[in-house]
């Protein structure tokens, strides 16, 4: 892969994941942002609050996090308006020790650059444990919009239950290929009951965007991200409404049974808005996409003109896109270095 900005791809079709390198620190932290010791960027990112129990209104305008906890804090977010960060809204980072966070009732919004703009960063709620520790919690009844690039992602070794979330991205837009929901790297959760809408993609560089996200593999030199539960979920206007993307170190379909069920999800799409997925001229929208084995894919409804195949299911015909309603292609190589950044 040559270079990790923003997206990657299955048999010339493009995903958007999360992950990230480390730099110098450079940090001078606004009034009222403290700094974090979470590098991102090349920056000690600052937060409005560490730790502790979040029920109010919290503006982070200013820092690049709203709320920040690692191992050596505690608290809960719940009932609460967060916004005005950069970077994060709740971040639980949990590389180095055990911590636990659960998020529930709370509104997030205005996570990003003002305006929003095509930087990989900007996600409303962020679970990792990319290290040696670990990070489990409840994501759920939240309200997540106006986010840069993401409203809900967990990664590494991090449990979560994601559900009765309203994540709602920002409709087709050409300068970032935003998820809604994101689990990867060797992620656990069940995933159920959100409703996730407008993550669509229609700017250059063969990217699409996920209703839900889920990725992993030796592709990444990451775990693959196994035995999930995806179900019924109502994803609506997005690019690709599950996209399951397990991939070997080849970046082609692993061998190895991920078992990730999706099961009874009501998936739609009234437009095609995506040109280029494929390639210039030919875009990628598919209600469920699945990169891996033995995976469960049952009773779900697809529908809507974006979902609708070309005639003679290439790029050929009356529709400017190709669409298949599920589909279980083997990735190409070739692709691999068109986007894929993203926030580890």
């Amino acid at each position: 892969m040559a270079k990790l900005i923003g997206l990657l791809s299955s048999s010339a079709i493009i995903a958007t994941f999360l992950v990230a390198g480390l730099g110098t620190v450079t940090s001078v932290a606004a009034a009222g942002c403290t700094p974090t010791g979470f590098v991102r960027d090349g920056i000690n990112v600052t937060a409005a609050q560490i730790g502790g129990n979040v029920t109010g209104s919290l503006n982070a305008t200013g820092c690049n996090v709203g709320v920040y906890y690692d191992n050596t804090t505690s608290g809960n977010v719940k009932g609460a308006t967060i916004f005005g960060a950069n970077y994060f809204g709740v971040l639980v980072n949990g590389d180095v020790g055990e911590v636990s966070v659960n998020v529930t009732d709370t509104s997030i919004h205005d996570i990003g650059e003002t305006p929003l703009n095509g930087t990989q960063h900007g996600v409303a709620i962020y679970y990792r444990a990319l290290g040696t520790g670990e990070a489990r919690g409840k994501i759920t009844d939240n309200t997540i919009t106006n986010y840069q690039k993401g409203g809900i992602t967990i990664n590494g070794d991090v449990s979560a239950t994601i559900a009765n979330n309203v994540v709602t991205g920002q409709g087709p837009v050409s300068y970032i290929a935003q998820n809604g929901i994101q689990v990867g790297y060797g992620a656990k959760a069940t995933v159920t009951r959100n409703t996730v809408t407008g993550n669509a993609y229609t700017g250059a560089n063969l990217a699409s965007s996920a209703g839900i996200l889920v990725v992993g593999g030796p592709c990444f030199s990451l775990p693959y991200t196994v035995g999930l539960s995806i179900t019924r979920n109502r994803l609506t206007n997005n690019d690709v409404g599950v996209w399951l993307f397990n991939a070997d170190a080849n970046c082609i379909s692993t061998t190895t049974r991920t078992h990730n069920s999706v099961k009874f999800n009501d998936i739609s799409n009234s437009a095609v808005t995506n040109t280029t997925g494929q390639s210039a001229s030919c875009g990628y929208q598919a209600g469920i996409a699945d990169t891996g084995t033995k995976d469960v894919i049952v009773n779900n409804e697809i529908s809507g003109a974006g979902y609708t195949p070309t005639e003679g299911g290439d790029c050929t015909g009356s529709m400017p896109a190709f669409l298949r309603f599920i589909d279980a292609l083997p990735s190409a190589r070739g692709d691999q270095d068109n986007q894929h950044n993203n926030q580890d």
